[in-house]
């Protein structure tokens, strides 16, 4: 079965590229989002000849270990309001399966065109905004929050099921923007909704064999050691240094996913 494995075998310069892929994605997906900045065009570069679907199917198998180990990093050390996650998870993996099964049958080219507009808009408004996000002062109460997490994880969910890159800095942006929190609350919140979306979009597209096995868990290996390597930074720095590494990750997006148009 030719999604398996490459054309050409896993040789050793490729399994080390994907080792540093995905330990970057990893490190850098646990503190803000944006890991598929790393990972995906790697995938895209190394396999030019598979379909997107594999891609995304081999990104996403890595990405729910990275994503997992840096959530429980971030559950033993901070408070993490469960029903918010919760209705945010379970929402999230909802959109995300129907994206990815929209994937499988539409062109996800207007996402593209729309997608470097909509980070210029959040790195400007971040960057303006010196103490935006080093405070946790959540702006919902208890009943409210969970709905709204449920509103915001459904729509993010469709888009990382559909295309994916930078869906965890949208929600670090949507949990500090609209939740109130901080940082690394924030952060927290996204990797636990990140999870669900990699995990529902991944159910599709292993049943419908959109997965490059051999690369995948290379790739996870990796992720797993970047997340846990990540969050401990972000928990060690604080929230102030975790925005100047969104910022960062944002215009480095912004730069990626324009040349991506042209």
């Amino acid at each position: 079965m030719e999604w398996l494995i490459p054309p050409d075998g896993l040789t050793l310069w490729l399994f080390a590229l994907l080792l540093i892929a995905g330990f970057g994605a990893g490190l850098i997906d646990a503190m803000v989002g944006g890991g598929g900045l790393i990972q995906v065009p790697v995938l895209i570069a190394l396999f030019p000849s598979f379909a997107p679907a594999a891609i995304m199917g081999t990104s996403k198998f890595a990405g729910v270990f990275g994503t997992a180990s840096a959530y429980l990093r971030y559950a033993r050390e901070i408070d993490i309001p469960k029903r918010t996650l919760a209705w945010g998870c379970v929402a999230a993996a909802i959109g995300a399966f129907f994206g990815a099964w929209l994937l499988t049958l539409l062109s996800n080219q207007a996402f593209k065109m729309l997608l470097p507009p909509l980070l210029i808009l959040v790195f400007m408004y971040t960057l303006m905004r010196k103490d935006f996000g080093h405070a946790h002062q959540p702006r919902f109460d208890s009943k409210t929050e969970p709905r709204v997490s449920a509103a915001t994880g459904a729509a993010i969910g469709v888009y990382d099921g559909f295309f994916g890159p930078g869906t965890g800095s949208f929600l670090v942006f949507a949990f500090v923007r609209v939740f109130g929190f901080d940082f690394i609350h924030a952060s927290a919140l996204a990797k636990g909704i990140n999870v669900a979306c990699n995990v529902a979009a991944l159910t599709l597209f292993i049943g419908l064999g959109h997965i490059i096995w051999a690369s995948a868990i290379c790739l996870a290996v990796a992720n797993l050691a970047g997340g846990i390597t990540g969050s401990k930074l972000a928990l060690k720095h604080g929230s102030a240094w975790v925005r100047r590494v969104f910022i960062v990750v944002v215009a480095a997006l912004i730069v990626r996913t324009t040349l991506s148009v042209f």
